[in-house]
């Protein structure tokens, strides 16, 4: 049955940013609906110009158009005075491409990089039409997927998805439209269990209605159990070769500016170190490299098709990539460097060497520059627990190597409330901040600038600190004036980040299905948008526990035993939780400043 398009500019009088909601973007596809056998939106739960600077949804998005048999579109969630609009008006949301309801779609895919983006998610449901739990959903209704890194712990989440892909999509995505519109065709009527059970047996796939969870007397988890013959008892999260992906290499070039307005690439999908508080170094294992020869097939793509001038090359450690010097000097070569801007992202301290400096910044660039390290810590007894074993003086001489190539501004990250973090690991970002200025400005004189980022440590799942608690606010809060105190020089800028924010998010990526409850009352309550500090609202969490008789503290000041069973034990990521065990207890023993080489063996399951 064909569904009439949205008059979408009938909507726009008043509205901000009145081009975040119009598409026609340069690259966009706008296919045929009526003609299109299936029809997926990919979804992103913030704003326009962050889901835009997304590299998944833009992989996802050719990917899927680059077939005949699917169309692709996307919607991202309106600021306050769009929703406003919409609800006022009776209108629902909608794709960009089509302009059709999100409730028209086969299948609406969110992807979720973090996890404060959970109630963008149910706001865009609910604006599109779509029941908000998937047991309220029936065959009229859209299949609601989730994906991204917070997905690794799907259970507060899993009342909310009829499925969740976890791991990479390329593959599996697709895979998943064939299996819907197969059991769309067989019994239109009846295809809703029929599909899940099919897509249930895909390497990657979790149906969390295919589960039941029981919880102990002390309130800790008792169990997972599939209660259909289609779920396995571990669902082991899907991998693909990103060498057989050479894409996006016509990405959506954004109406207006993007919070990352560039061209991307991707050279490596994961990380070989192993850094002990990192999600993705765990859940992204192995470490996948993409070839130089597909790099520069799909740089010269992406340039050619957007006139971007700035290129990221994207990887969780850039400077990990074998020869990135020789990488980012035939790219310039081969793209007659045309005023181009290669980037990358944060990366680890000690492989960067002059080599490097310089191809990111040649000689006769007059362009100024800064450059991002992340240390992480600033102890060496501290980067020794995190696995990040940089001594000081090597952290300065990479430094003194950015600031004698050109580079003007130096940004060093760190994190606070790391386990068995003491007062001089914190009193130790002040004291390497302002010996970089010194350095700095012995190279670049006045204009040297030193920017600190320091954001509070979140126990993550699949990870070695998983079993720790979060420090509380008041210590984060405390520490965090220790360091404004501290950093009073105009030319070091200090930036640091809610710790309240904190909390939500360790409670988001620590919790159980119980967890849901609270999500949907938030939300209720009003909040939205929870990644921005302009939009979040701690009492409207709180208020949202309590009436869905969660105690937050519970989730994330609560150390865990190494007997709990955890609520995302049923997911599996490749890593298996004796190793994340064995170098948990690695980084106590550096803590007290043991030898951290425990043998493995003691570890390994008998």
């Amino acid at each position: 049955m064909s569904v009439p398009a949205i008059d979408v500019e009938a909507l726009l009088d008043g509205i901000q940013n009145p081009v975040h909601y119009v598409g026609g973007e340069w690259n966009s596809r706008n296919r045929d609906w009526d003609s299109a056998p299936a029809r997926i939106c990919l979804a992103f739960p913030d704003v326009y110009q962050i889901g835009m600077s997304n590299l998944g949804i833009q992989i996802l998005y050719e990917l899927i158009n680059g077939r005949e048999d699917m169309l692709c579109d996307r919607a991202f969630c309106p600021w306050p005075d769009m929703a406003g609009r919409l609800r006022e008006r009776g209108v629902p949301l909608f794709g960009l491409e089509t302009r059709r309801p999100l409730a028209a779609f086969d299948m609406v895919g969110f992807s979720l990089p973090y996890e404060l983006g959970v109630t963008g998610m149910l706001e865009m449901l609910d604006l599109g039409g779509i029941p908000l739990r998937a047991a309220g959903r029936g065959e009229r209704d859209p299949i609601v997927i989730g994906g991204g890194a917070s997905l690794v712990n799907p259970e507060p989440l899993a009342d909310f998805l009829d499925l969740a892909v976890i791991g990479d999509g390329e593959e599996l995505l697709p895979r998943i439209v064939e299996l819907q519109g197969a059991a769309k065709r067989a019994d239109p009527r009846n295809w809703r269990k029929r599909f899940l059970e099919r897509a249930a047996g895909l390497p990657g796939v979790y149906v969390p209605a295919f589960y039941d969870v029981s919880y102990r007397a002390d309130g800790s988890l008792g169990a997972v159990t599939p209660n259909n013959p289609a779920a396995p008892a571990q669902v082991e999260r899907a991998y693909v070769d990103i060498n057989d992906y050479i894409g996006p290499t016509r990405p959506v070039v954004a109406h207006g500016k993007t919070v990352f307005d560039r061209a991307s690439i991707e050279i490596h999908r994961g990380c070989a170190r192993g850094c002990r508080f990192c999600q993705a170094g765990f859940i992204d294992r192995p470490l996948r490299t993409r070839r130089p020869e597909k790099i520069r097939e799909a740089a010269r793509a992406v340039i050619e098709s957007t006139g971007h001038r700035d290129l990221t090359l994207l990887s969780l450690n850039a400077v990990d990539y074998r020869d990135i010097q020789t990488l980012i000097r035939d790219l310039r070569e081969e793209l007659d460097d045309q005023g181009l801007d290669i980037n990358i992202p944060s990366t680890r301290v000690e492989p960067f060497n002059i080599d490097i400096a310089q191809a990111l910044r040649p000689e006769g660039s007059g362009r100024r520059r800064s450059i991002t390290f992340a240390p992480e810590a600033a102890s060496d007894r501290m980067r020794e627990v995190i696995r990040k074993e940089i001594p000081d003086r090597e952290l300065l001489d990479t430094v003194a190597v950015a600031f004698a190539q050109g580079f003007h501004t130096v940004k060093l990250y760190f994190m606070i409330g790391l386990p068995t973090e003491e007062h001089a690991d914190v009193a130790g970002i002040a004291r390497l901040a302002r010996k970089t200025l010194e350095i700095g400005r012995r190279h670049v004189g006045g204009r040297a600038r030193v920017r600190v980022g320091v954001s509070t440590f979140v126990p993550k799942a699949h990870t070695p600190f998983q079993w720790f608690a979060q420090a509380d606010v008041a210590q984060i809060e405390e520490k965090q004036a220790f360091l404004r105190s501290q950093l009073t020089d105009r030319a070091i800028k200090f930036n640091w980040n809610n710790p309240l924010n904190s909390v939500i998010e360790a409670l988001l990526s620590l919790g159980d299905r119980r967890v849901g409850a609270a999500i949907e009352n938030a939300w209720r309550l009003g909040a939205r948008l929870d990644a921005w500090d302009e939009h979040f609202d701690p009492d409207v969490w709180s208020r949202g526990c309590a009436a869905a008789g969660i105690d937050a503290d519970w989730y994330v000041l609560r150390e865990r035993d190494d007997d709990e069973l955890l609520p995302w034990e049923h997911i599996g990521v490749h890593t298996p939780k004796w190793v994340l065990r064995w170098e948990r207890d690695r980084a106590l023993a550096a803590a007290r400043g043991e030898n951290a080489r425990i043998p493995s063996a003691a570890y390994r399951p008998k």
